[in-house]
């Protein structure tokens, strides 16, 4: 199966923590931007050996008995008109937002839906411009996510200025900001998705200013840990950790043993790929291990959401 990118958060400016993920997007590149919506990643693909639709969460090929709540059966019953449009192009694996309930509260008719807003095509190995999945999207008769910008890239303030501009309920996590004119550059290594979250549902806390010449004590390795081992983080990954059924959809103080068998792996491997600067930093303290410090924050953090 293929997998979806993973899109990192923009760092606009650089700081002694933290390297910049902007340069790949200059003034006058074109862009386009759309609202993020807080479901699950859900993908369809033609199967033409089987002929049938094959779909897939983020980590795995759903079936009856695991169709991330309500996914699969969605496909099953897409009409054939729109399963005649797959069929036309099983080299298209097509990714959305499956409308489930996670951490944002949208309006009610907005779920069980599936908003598409991607499309990898496997014969050429490349990301399809926004235009085309537009288009492939409107003949199928499927829903394409909130579109907030198409135009040129003016500044990240630009980009910004549609963070509060919902369209599925009262609140809005970010935005995701897509160049247009980079995508499928093979000569660059800067990324050509980014997306900015508003401040409410950020994964990473800010970080106050820390002497990292005098941190060496582990109380301060633990401190600067918990900018990235926050709560929303660890909220976030028990909600994917559901989709994928590694663990119960409703969790109870008594389920506390199998969140630990797999949600502080999922957490730091997380940040490994999310902040691999500040785990650096934490590991440069006398004494301390970054995976160490991550399992106890993380166990910490699980048990507030879940027994509290």
């Amino acid at each position: 199966m293929k997998h979806f990118m993973d899109i990192q958060n923009l760092i606009e400016n650089a700081t002694e923590l933290k390297a910049s993920n902007a340069g790949g997007f200059e003034v006058g590149d074109h862009i386009q931007i759309t609202e993020k919506w807080d479901g699950s990643n859900a993908s369809v693909q033609w199967d033409p050996y089987n002929k049938e639709l094959k779909c897939f969460s983020r980590t795995r090929e759903l079936t009856f008995n695991n169709g991330l709540n309500g996914f699969w059966e969605y496909v099953q019953n897409l009409p054939e008109a729109t399963k005649d449009i797959f069929k036309s192009y099983p080299h298209f694996v097509v990714f959305g937002e499956w409308g489930n309930k996670n951490k944002i509260v949208y309006n009610k008719d907005n779920y069980k839906k599936w908003y598409v807003y991607d499309i990898y095509d496997l014969s050429r190995e490349e990301w399809l411009e926004q235009p085309h999945v537009k288009a492939f999207a409107y003949i199928a008769n499927l829903t394409y996510i909130h579109e907030l910008y198409d135009g040129p890239f003016i500044s990240w303030e630009h980009c910004k200025s549609f963070m509060n501009s919902p369209a599925y309920g009262d609140r809005q996590e970010g935005v995701v900001v897509k160049n247009q004119d980079k995508i499928n550059n093979p000569d660059s290594r800067l990324p050509f998705y980014l997306k900015i979250v508003n401040e409410d549902f950020k994964e990473t806390m800010k970080v106050k200013e820390v002497d990292l010449a005098l941190a060496a004590a582990r109380s301060e390795a633990r401190a600067l840990a918990a900018t990235i081992v926050t709560k929303n983080r660890v909220e976030k990954m028990l909600y994917k950790l559901r989709d994928e059924q590694l663990i119960p959809e409703k969790l109870a103080p008594e389920d506390m043993g199998k969140v630990a068998k797999v949600l502080p792996k999922r957490i730091f491997e997380d940040c490994i790929k999310e902040e691999p600067e500040t785990v650096n930093k934490v590991n440069e303290f006398e004494g301390t291990n970054f995976g160490k410090v991550c399992g106890s924050l993380t166990m910490e953090l699980a048990r507030q959401i879940i027994c509290n």
